[in-house]
């Protein structure tokens, strides 16, 4: 028994009521169109302010604790020095003044060998690939000039 409705719980296409922007002109449409693709572009770029702003905030507190962090380990390091050139000197190894001094030379070494570790591994040309990439786009556009 076929009355020429659509069976299912959707409406009958045959009688849905006319689509709105089929109605309206294709400029109109476009100019829409732009308006609100430029309103996403504001919401996207306040979207991304905001989250740095809040993510600068985070990382301005985890620099805050590494700080911290770093100025405690610093004071550890140094009670710990403090502490081998007294057990030296209670131990009746060293007097007070040559443990102190031979503990600070074993700092200044262990130091004096990361620092030159360090500078040997510093960068002696800078931007050596970009300075490549340079000389070679300029040469390419030279010969194509010529």
């Amino acid at each position: 028994m076929d009355d020429g409705k659509i069976a299912g719980p959707w409406p009958d296409p045959r009688r849905a009521p006319p689509d709105p922007l089929r109605a309206r002109p294709t400029r109109d449409l476009v100019a829409d169109a732009a308006r609100t693709a430029s309103e996403l572009v504001k919401k996207e770029i306040e979207l991304a302010k905001a989250e740095l702003r809040a993510d600068l905030r985070s990382e301005i507190k985890m620099a805050g604790g590494l700080g911290v962090a770093g100025v405690c380990a610093l004071c550890a390091l140094q009670l710990g020095l403090t502490a081998v050139v007294l057990a030296l000197m209670e131990a009746g190894v060293l007097a007070g003044w040559a443990a102190a001094l031979v503990v600070a030379a074993v700092v200044l070494a262990v130091g004096s060998a990361a620092g030159l570790w360090g500078w040997s591994r510093r960068v002696r040309v800078p931007l050596r690939r970009t300075r490549g990439s340079v000389r070679e786009n300029v040469r390419w556009a030279k010969e194509r000039i010529a």
